[in-house]
């Protein structure tokens, strides 16, 4: 329902307390950066406001009872594409990669109750990552010093972006930007893979050979057949606080965010129904932005270099990239 959504902890449904925020452009509300007995950051973590971060302690809020409230999917299982039509349909949006040759899809209808899915794909460790609230599918390689971890859903959230942790050093990472916010790696980055969000069956008919994340994950869920969070990506309200904000386009407008040469450029999605292509300039690029037919979103410059983008909505990344320009 509009203004409220729902996390699952294993065993059970818990409420998130997503209680109705304001209108962006009124005034926030008094939020308390917890309102659950337990405090995952001080009691499960061990951090408190004397912890070295990049962020300020009290902007980091609690999301719900517990760390893993939100449970990621370790041991995922794979169909090929012609056995999905029995639970995806052709319009609903997938997370896609194509690495080293292989290609997955994972439907976003799944993701909403995980969030994380913990993978390996043609032998490199890599975690697919979705913030419903900020609209955002991003994968890295779940390496953290040059060792493999594992990703988890800390509980908690940062300018309304899922906070994510690596269950060997415990470090907070903020998922938009793959930075460790907090703990034993504050500073470091996770190495982002580039990751392609559309329909599954634009995914489909340019990658037959896909295989697509099954619903059989082992947890007892019921991922039903329609999104989740589909009246909050409609509204103009965010679930948590965000730091910074835009207000001349909707908040959940669709963007394609690129950092080149630390210049930041958001491309709306909108632009491609009516163009194959747009021509702008970044700093001294001179770009070409491309949707391809696979929905795969990328810059080349005049010498034949490729960049990949990121796909959010555009209040998420104003937020991380105030200084963006906007086409």
């Amino acid at each position: 329902m509009q203004g409220s959504v729902a996390a699952i902890l294993i065993g059970g449904v818990v409420g998130l307390s997503f209680l109705a925020s304001p209108a962006l452009g009124q005034a926030d509300e008094e939020r308390p950066r917890n309102r659950f007995d337990h405090d995952i950051l001080v009691e499960t973590f061990g951090f408190d406001e004397q912890t070295p971060a990049t962020v300020k302690f009290d902007s980091l809020y609690q999301g719900c009872p517990a760390r893993d409230c939100i449970p990621s999917i370790d041991e995922p299982r794979y169909v090929p594409a012609d056995q999905a039509a029995s639970f995806l349909g052709d319009d609903e949006l997938v997370m896609a990669i194509e690495h080293q040759g292989v290609k997955r899809a994972w439907p976003v209808r799944i993701l909403d109750f995980h969030e994380i899915v913990n993978d390996t794909i043609a032998g490199d460790p890599i975690a697919v990552t979705w913030c419903p609230l900020c609209g955002s599918g991003v994968a890295f390689e779940r390496r953290v010093d040059g060792e493999v971890v594992e990703l988890g859903v800390s509980g908690v959230l940062h300018d309304s972006d899922l906070v994510m942790y690596d269950r060997k050093t415990e470090s907070l990472w903020q998922q938009i930007t793959g930075k460790a916010i907090m703990g034993p790696a504050l500073g470091g980055s996770l190495k982002q893979v580039p990751v392609t969000m559309t329909t599954w069956e634009n995914w489909r008919a340019s990658h037959p050979d896909t295989t697509v994340l099954s619903p059989e994950t082992g947890f007892d869920m019921d991922y039903g057949d329609s999104r989740r969070y589909a009246d909050y990506e409609e509204s103009d309200r965010l679930a948590f606080p965000a730091a910074r904000r835009d207000f001349s386009v909707h908040p959940k407008t669709v963007v394609h965010g690129f950092r080149i040469d630390g210049k930041a450029l958001a491309v709306t999605d909108a632009l491609f129904d009516e163009n194959d292509s747009v021509e702008t300039t970044l700093g001294d690029k001179k770009l070409t932005i491309r949707r391809h037919d696979d929905g795969a979103v990328t810059a080349t410059d005049k010498n034949g270099e490729t960049y990949a983008s990121t796909r959010l909505f555009w209040f998420a990344w104003y937020n991380f990239n105030p200084d963006t320009t906007r086409i």
